[in-house]
Formats: structure tokens, C-alpha cells, sequence
């Protein structure tokens, strides 16, 4: 199958998108699938370059967003790409953003009448405060954001979310499109413990100002107003108090952070913080070695994908209560879940002070991430890809079968032979296992587009039959 994922951000920008995408991406490859990438440029450049092969990512012409500084806009068209699609001869079109790319995107998608698959990774309407420096907070407020989510995502042939808060949030905003509900994978071998030496974790202590006998909080990701990083840094004075040798490690750079720094410093605990700044994500794996415990105060998240690098290098993990989170959590097994910040010096105490606590919720989380493995979540986007195709392939042929008679008619809508809802939706791995042991990718494809023309040409003509026995 040839796919094109489009995007806003990609490397080198670290965040849970980029790795979700390049994960997906390589797992599909893997898999024997064409994967190509296609990106905003990084600078003014007048053309689309095909700027890497493993896999291969295209960057679009682009300028400086201004509303949102420093992401980069494209024009919703680009007849050039329409031209590399049709090249490529792509099968489906998967965006990952909702703003300028996916607008390319969905212009593709019906210039070259292909089924296209968009996956929701942010709940947009905790980030309004980033437009011009929320300076129009009162112009674009959350309920102008679930707005805009109904309008883009009633478009696409189907819905990814990856978590069930994700898609019931989806739901109550009235947005009617299939919804697969599939966490991110991630490869967890580059954060296991093995992988790392003793000398090389402590050389990095070394470098970050961190005494021997001292026990690591870590904080990592990007550092913005929505991680609520200011709430653990908090909580300090009473962690010092209980644990005087517990010291907080934030990894990561944005705009929150001069803030953070002067938060630390008012509370006189600039020595129980340290601020790490942005780390290579080729050595984020060696950071988490660092760690004791891992913790986190945000409730944007839709996933947390630093959850899962967190459990997959062994840490105990300690969060907020949400439903992002309640999927993959465990409260007292794999993880330890607080509903306010005045609990955290309480949990933290509990888990570093006694040794085989935090070795159990350690082996638990180990356990758990095994699930979430890069190669199942290419299975599971793999079977939504097949059932888009399917829906669009159906859809089309009932369009073509009936043009000039139910297509402009309130009665086309109640006519849809499959309601969303009742598409075979990723609903347990027994299933997927089950679909995907019956056939090859290409042999299925080949089943189902079959099995949609005839259903809707037979469909058709019964309609046809029907408005003849009533003359």
C-alpha cells in the first residue's frame, strides 16, 4: 500500500507527534508498505524537496506562522503535491494535524478522489492560549476550538484518537465519523535498562550537578503552561521535608520555562530544581536512567507518550488522575494516580523511601508498555486504512449508482448503508488477530472493494425495483 502522511512538525522537532509519526511510519515500512512523509519546509524554500529516504520525507513550501509563533503555514492547495501523489500513486492520505498541512491534506484527498484517515493528537481547546500569546483569548476561546474540531473532523473517511477521552470529547462536540480508538505505539527497546552502562548514567549525574545517594524526580517533555510543571515545582518545600535528598530534574525547553525558574527561585528551592534544558532524542533514553521516579501534573495530554518511555525504562510513574491516563494506569499496581498536587510529597515519600515499593511498581510498568509495542500499533492503523478504503470505495459507488435521484434528496442520508458506528472498528486485539491471520493486505483490499461495489450496485438497483412496483 502507498500512504502519505502529512504533517505540520516533524524532526527535528521534539514532540509526541514527531515520534508518533516517525514510529508509525517505520513499523508500516517494516511491514512492507510505502510510507512518504510530507512536512512543512524548515525555511523560505520556493519548492517541494525530497529531503530524506528512510523514509522519505518531503517538505513543502512554507512561511512564519505569525499567529503562532514559531510554527511554520502552507496554502491549503499545492498543485505540485496533487501532481507527486498521483506519482506515487497513493492509496490513502493520512494527516496529522489540523491546521495548515491538513488542509493540504483534505484538498489532495478530493483533487485525487482518495479516502483519507486524520488522526486527532491534541485536544485544542487547552492550547488557545497560545494564539498570539493569548492576547485574544477572548476571540478564539475553547468553545471557538470545539467548534473547529466538528468542522475538520466531519470531513475525513475516518477518525483516529488515541484514547476513549479523546473520542467520547470528539462525540459530544458532534462529530459523526468512524472513530479508531488506537494508542501510539513506541519502539521500547532504546529505553531499556540494558542498553545503558553504569558509568555512562553516571557521568551524565556528573554533568547535571547530581550528587551520589541523591534519589531523581523526573520531569520530561516540553515545558509549557498546559504541563502544569509549576504545581510539582510546588511542592518542593514539602518533598525537601519529608525526603531532604529528593531533588526535581526537568528535561525539556518552551515557553514556560523562565517562568519556572523564577518560581523555583521565590520558593528557595533553585537547589532542589534543576533545569536540564533540551535534550537530542537520540540520548532521552540515557535521561530516563537518570530518574527514580518519573511524574507528571498535565491533564492536556490525549496519550502521554512519556508515559509509556518512562515504563519502558523501568520507572514508577506517578500522575495525575484523568481519563487519559486511566487506560493505562493502574492506581497501587503500575503507577501511583494523585487527584491533587497536595498528595504528591505523600506518594513520592512512599515509593523512594522503600526500595522493593519502587522495584514492584517498576517490573508492573515493564509489563504493562510490553503492550504498546510500534509493531501493534502499525497493525491496528493498518486495519483502519482497510476499512476507510472500504467506506470510500462503498460510498463512491452508491454516489455513481444513484446520482440524479437520492444523492441531493434528505432521503440519501437515512439511506447510508452503514452507519459509522457499525464499522468493524479495532475493538480487541482477539479480533484484529483474527481479521489479520484470514488474508494478506492485498488480497483483503482486493475482498473488500469487491464486496463494496456489489453491495451497493445490488442496493441500487433494489431502490430501482422498489420505484417501479409503486408506479
Amino acid at each position: 500500500m502507498n500512504i502519505a502522511i502529512i504533517t505540520d512538525t516533524y524532526f527535528p522537532d521534539i514532540n509526541g507527534v514527531t515520534s508518533s509519526i516517525y514510529t508509525l511510519a517505520i513499523a508500516l515500512r517494516k511491514k512492507g508498505h510505502r510510507v512518504y512523509i510530507f512536512a512543512t519546509s524548515e525555511t523560505n524554500s520556493p519548492i517541494i524537496r525530497r529531503v530524506s529516504k528512510h523514509p522519505p520525507v518531503f517538505r513543502i513550501p512554507s512561511v512564519p506562522m505569525l499567529l503562532v509563533k514559531p510554527y511554520r503555514t502552507t496554502m491549503p492547495y499545492s498543485f505540485r503535491l496533487v501532481q507527486i501523489l498521483k506519482r506515487l500513486k497513493i492509496d490513502i492520505i493520512h494527516t496529522q494535524t489540523e491546521f495548515s498541512m491538513g488542509f493540504v491534506g483534505l484538498s489532495s484527498s478530493m483533487a485525487l478522489h482518495l479516502p483519507i484517515v486524520h488522526t486527532y493528537h491534541t485536544m485544542l481547546e487547552d492550547y488557545t492560549h497560545y494564539i498570539l500569546n493569548g492576547k485574544v483569548t477572548g476571540i478564539i476561546t475553547p468553545e471557538l476550538a470545539q467548534r473547529f474540531s466538528k468542522a475538520f473532523c466531519n470531513v475525513p473517511t475516518g477518525l483516529i484518537v488515541p484514547t476513549e477521552k479523546v473520542k467520547n470529547c470528539l462525540r459530544e462536540y458532534g462529530v459523526k465519523k468512524p472513530i479508531y480508538v488506537i494508542p501510539t505505539g513506541i519502539d521500547i527497546s532504546p529505553f531499556n535498562k540494558a542498553n545503558f552502562k553504569k558509568e555512562e548514567t553516571d557521568a551524565l549525574k556528573a554533568q547535571l550537578g547530581i550528587r551520589p545517594g541523591e534519589k531523581i524526580l523526573l520531569s520530561l517533555g516540553r515545558v509549557a503552561k498546559e504541563k502544569s510543571i509549576d504545581r510539582i515545582i510546588a511542592q518542593m518545600p514539602k518533598v525537601h521535608e519529608k525526603m531532604p535528598d529528593v531533588r526535581l530534574l526537568i528535561v525539556g525547553d518552551g515557553p514556560a520555562l523562565p517562568d519556572l525558574k523564577a518560581q523555583a527561585e521565590a520558593l528557595h528551592v533553585t537547589d532542589q530544581v534543576i533545569f536540564a534544558g533540551a535534550a537530542p532524542y537520540a540520548e532521552i533514553g540515557k535521561y530516563y536512567q537518570v530518574g527514580d521516579a518519573f511524574i507528571s501534573c498535565s491533564t492536556s495530554e490525549t496519550q502521554g507518550l512519556t508515559y509509556y518511555e518512562a515504563m519502558a525504562a523501568g520507572l514508577p510513574v506517578i500522575a495525575r488522575n484523568d481519563d487519559a491516563v486511566n487506560e493505562l494506569f493502574i492506581d497501587g499496581q503500575n503507577a501511583r494516580l494523585f487527584n491533587s498536587e497536595d498528595q504528591i510529597p505523600d506518594i513520592v515519600a512512599e515509593i523512594l523511601k522503600d526500595a522493593e515499593t519502587a522495584s514492584r511498581y517498576s517490573e508492573n510498568a515493564e509489563k504493562t508498555v510490553a503492550s504498546y509495542s510500534a509493531e501493534t500499533f502499525a497493525n491496528r492503523v493498518e486495519e483502519a486504512y482497510k476499512n476507510a478504503i472500504a467506506r470510500h470505495v462503498r460510498e463512491k459507488a452508491t454516489r455513481r449508482a444513484n446520482v440524479g435521484k437520492l444523492h441531493f434528496s434528505g432521503k440519501y442520508k437515512s439511506k447510508k448503508m452503514v452507519p459509522p458506528e457499525e464499522d468493524k472498528h479495532i475493538l480487541t486485539d482477539d479480533n484484529f488477530e483474527k481479521q489479520s491471520a484470514m488474508s494478506s493486505m492485498k488480497t483483503a483490499l482486493t475482498g473488500n472493494a469487491k464486496k463494496a461495489y456489489q453491495t451497493a450496485y445490488r442496493y441500487a438497483h433494489l431502490l430501482r425495483l422498489r420505484k417501479k412496483a409503486k408506479n
